[in-house]
Formats: structure tokens, sequence, C-alpha cells
């Protein structure tokens, strides 16, 4: 539609202000804690449901049941809100710290999380980090989500439940896999929309929040029409974050200053190029600056306005642009100079050397007798 869903803006802004002027008993006893008790294998879900040792064995394959059957999501699940199972509990605070301090519970938690995956065509590679990649069957999963939408509302859930128990990482790792597949690979477009507006807010850390819409932005086509926050900020936190790398640079320059500059310019160029594309993701925050790249985005993002976002600041200033490419000129050419001054002057004296061991031009007499023999001829 060319506009921002609001009430998902709303919704997910409550979730990540942890959901101001809930109110929740304080008083609450274990055995009335329906989810830990579901998570500990003590009781069934409802209505007419399994154990969780249960469904975690007999539904890892059986993607048919856990396509049609509506009732366990908000179990496996919890939120501190209701949702369409009535006969679900929303989660409490109390029960959140019983959660996590359960090994039992949280190991639990992990298969059902890994279930989910698998269920949608995804591989949870790390369990440390929260790394994902495609499973084998991936392409006939995807097609399931591109087919039906509801799954769009259970990846929500599922997002906001990892925050919840802490696995704020997870969320990272699950958006940015949606992201890729939406806006770069574009082999979910049927999730393109439940991604930006809201997959993507459901990370509660603003650092990597800020990260996740910058990489949107940059995969975006039409990028103009990108409308999940403003052009004018995105590019101010662009260029935060080049600063910030050539600061990085200089910092690590001074540490080892005992490396020796290689004899060719070109060559020194071209390591530099290969460390800037280690140093961050392959399409994260941190790209390489040039005076044309700085322009070229000044022009395509700072002439364009935002209608609606939340917040809004006031674009580059000409002299904000003098010294982004000042600071860029330096972090840049500082280390090209040095082996430059040092290239010419290992040059220059391989030349002397090489003249006086081929014995010409030994002194001024002997250019004087050249020049005489040469007769009109120019030297």
């Amino acid at each position: 539609s060319g506009r921002r869903n609001w009430n998902a803006a709303r919704d997910l802004q409550r979730y990540r202000h942890q959901y101001p002027g809930l109110r929740e008993s304080e008083n609450e006893e274990e055995e009335e804690m329906w989810n830990l008790s579901f998570y500990k294998n003590e009781i069934c879900f409802l209505p007419q449901g399994l154990h969780i040792e249960t469904l975690l064995e007999s539904w890892w394959d059986n993607y048919e049941v856990l396509e049609e059957n509506h009732s366990y999501i908000q179990w496996l699940f919890p939120l501190r809100e209701h949702g369409m199972n009535w006969r679900a509990r929303p989660l409490t605070c109390q029960e959140i710290q019983a959660f996590k301090k359960s090994k039992e519970v949280m190991q639990r938690f992990i298969r059902a999380y890994q279930l989910m995956l698998r269920f949608y065509g995804i591989v949870l590679i790390n369990e440390e980090t929260g790394e994902l990649e495609r499973a084998e069957n991936w392409a006939e999963r995807f097609q399931n989500l591109n087919r039906f939408g509801h799954n769009n509302l259970r990846i929500t859930r599922i997002l906001k439940c990892l925050g919840e128990m802490g696995y704020e990482h997870y969320q990272v790792h699950l958006v940015k896999f949606f992201l890729t597949e939406t806006l770069v690979k574009e082999t979910l477009p049927n999730v393109k929309r439940s991604a930006l507006d809201y997959f993507l807010f459901t990370i509660r850390s603003k650092q990597k929040r800020r990260e996740l819409v910058y990489y949107a932005w940059q995969h975006f086509r039409p990028r103009d029409s990108f409308v999940w926050g403003p052009h004018d900020k995105l590019l101010k936190y662009r260029a935060r974050s080049t600063k910030s790398q050539l600061h990085q640079k200089a910092e690590d320059k001074q540490k080892s200053p005992g490396k020796k500059c290689d004899d060719s310019v070109e060559k020194n160029q071209n390591q530099s190029l290969e460390e800037e594309q280690k140093a961050g993701d392959a399409a994260d925050l941190q790209p390489k600056v040039n005076d044309e790249g700085v322009k070229e985005k000044l022009s395509e993002c700072v002439s364009k306005g935002e209608n609606g976002e939340e917040e809004k600041e006031a674009s580059f200033t000409q002299q904000e642009e003098k010294d982004l490419k000042s600071e860029t000129e330096e972090g840049q050419g500082t280390a090209e100079n040095d082996c430059t001054k040092e290239s010419k002057k290992r040059k220059l004296d391989a030349n002397m050397a090489g003249t006086e061991k081929s014995g010409l031009l030994r002194s001024p007499t002997d250019i004087e007798n050249i020049s005489r023999n040469l007769g009109e001829c120019a030297i």
C-alpha cells in the first residue's frame, strides 16, 4: 500500500516496552503457572492436546498437523497477552523467571524452536549464537509459507517469545534471515510485508533494530518508497558507523606501527579494500566510503521526504558532508601517502644504485662531454 501499518507499530512498541500498564497477580503459586507446568511435561496443552514431550517427538516431521492445528502454538510460545486460543494462559513475569531457572525447561524451549524452524524450512546450526541456514527441503517449506499467511502471525509470536525468554540474539538472526529471503533473494514475497511491519520491530535492542532497519533499507526497491524509517536518520546512522570504522582503523594502525609498506601503491590499495571487506558483515552497516558514494547517498536520500514517521532529524549540512569526506580521505589516504613516499624513495635509491653500478653519468664533466657529442640533439 505504500504506507506503514501503524497498528503493528503500536503493538510492537508496547511489547518492546514491557507492556506498560499491564497488571499481573503477584501471589501466584508455582502449581498455578500453567505455561510452566506444560513445559515441565505435567499437563497437556488445551484444547485436546498432548504433553510437550509427545508433541516434540511425534510432530517433528508431521508438517500437516503443524499446519492445521491452531491450539499448540500459544502453549509452545506463550506471551504476556491473550491470543486466539482462550484455553491458553498468558505468560507472567514470575513464569518467565521460573522458565529461565530450569535447565530442563529451557532445553525443551530450544527444541520447540527447532521444531518450528524445521516446519518453515530453516535449520539452527549454532545453538550458542542462533545462526541459521536453509534446510534441505527449504523450497517445499517456503512454498507452504507463501501460501498460508497465518504462519506470519506464528512467526511474530515466536520472535516475541524469544525476547521474553532472553534469546534476543536468536531474534536478530531470525529477522535477518527473513529480510534476506524476502528482500535480497526474493523467495518469500508473501512474507515480505510481515517481515517489515512485524518481525523487524520485535527487536528490543535499539542498536540491533537500527542495524536491521538499515539493512532492509539497503535492499528495499524502490528505496525511496521505504517507509519503515526516516531516510535522513538512516543516512546519518550510516555515516556514524563509517566514522567509527575509520577511527578504529586509525587506532589499529597506531597499535602496530612496525608493519612495512608495500613496494607498490596499487598493491597497498588492494589490501586496504580487502581489509574493509573483512571488517563487517557481508550486507551490514559498514560499507566502504568514498567521495562518490557519499555524494550519491546524500543526493538520493536527503532529497526524499518521509511521511508520518515516529522520529525525524535534520538532514546533513554541507559542512557535515565535508567533514565526512575529509575523515574518509584522511582514513584512507594516510597509509597510501606513507607507502607512496617509501615507494618513491626505494625507486630513486634503486635508480641511483643502477647508474653507479653501470658507470654512467659519473660526474658533471661526463654530462658536458655527452652534450657536446650530441650536437643539436635535445637531451
